[in-house]
């Protein structure tokens, strides 16, 4: 427990070292004051108990022989975009931004492993077991909770659906995609069940999930503003810009940006005149509504 302890104090005066320097950035002071923050909480709190990062996914329907067995093509399908949620959910947590070339280090402690077959409605039981990082339990533990209420938003309503894409990937809103017509196509019900708790999604509320992603219209181009930065949060992976005539722009972190990068252009830029890089991402719902999306490329003086 000392050599965890140790740890947990390492990274908060790694973190105070750089809120140092970003004295003049007051997103990125917040950003990093909170992370402290949850740090100190941690090592206060900190106690033998650990806590296990586990869940159940049972479903029925045509992948399913009673509660007999399910279909291995149909596991394989619907697993690998599940898994791949949950390393993005995890990846968010530990550094706040998803990216293409980003850190993956302890990533691999997200990969979950298939431990049990659970009966009733047939499923599969998904358990962490490589913990190779202080936090790993309740990082993953966490990951798979937002990967649950993010299932959850698109099969529920119209407007939980447009309000999650705002603030999800794109990669995510892709493994969703494919993670719900695997399930629509074998007219199954899907279950979670985590921590003593129940989420279960009709056959219904999966087809229309799946019918309000893949029925989405996004028409996508790159695009120059110039402007001033007024900060990042890399704690939700956000920017905000406000260009020359005032009006505010703000958005995601692009995939292509990492931390370190994000950290070395909010220093360089911050309050100063200079240009973003911009993908803008017009999307056309279901619902007939349409909303305007932003995602930073790079900024250049």
């Amino acid at each position: 427990m000392i050599n965890l302890k140790n740890q947990i104090k390492s990274q908060i005066i790694e973190l105070e070292n750089l809120l140092g320097f970003a004295n003049n950035d007051p997103f990125m002071s917040k950003s990093l004051s909170m992370k402290i923050k949850i740090l100190e909480d941690k090592l206060e709190n900190l106690t033998e108990e650990v806590s296990e990062a586990i869940v159940s996914l049972l479903f029925s329907g045509n992948a399913v022989s009673g509660s007999r067995g399910i279909k291995i093509d149909f596991v394989s399908k619907v697993l690998k975009p599940f898994q791949e949620l949950v390393k993005t959910e995890t990846t968010k947590i530990k550094y706040g931004i998803v990216g293409k070339r980003g850190k993956t280090k302890d990533i691999d402690d997200a990969e979950l492993y298939l431990t049990a077959l659970p009966t009733g409605s047939f499923g599969v039981q998904l358990t962490q077991l490589n913990k190779n990082n202080i936090f790993s339990e309740t990082e993953v533990d966490k990951a798979i909770e937002n990967v649950i209420n993010l299932v959850n938003a698109a099969t529920n309503s119209d407007e939980t659906f447009e309000e999650i894409v705002a603030v999800t990937p794109p990669r995510s809103l892709n493994n969703l995609k494919s993670f719900l017509k695997e399930i629509d196509n074998e007219n199954s019900i899907l279950k979670f069940e985590k921590d003593n708790e129940t989420l279960e999604i009709s056959t219904e509320n999966i087809h229309k999930g799946y019918e309000r992603i893949n029925s989405a219209i996004t028409d996508e181009e790159v695009i120059e503003i110039r402007g001033t930065l007024r900060g990042v949060l890399l704690d939700s992976g956000k920017f905000e810009f406000v260009d020359e005539n005032g009006h505010k722009v703000s958005g995601l972190i692009g995939e292509d940006i990492d931390e370190d990068k994000i950290i070395e252009l909010s220093l360089e830029y911050l309050n100063k005149s200079c240009t973003i890089h911009l993908k803008k991402i017009k999307t056309k719902f279901v619902s007939q509504n349409e909303k305007t999306f932003y995602h930073l490329i790079d900024i250049f003086p």
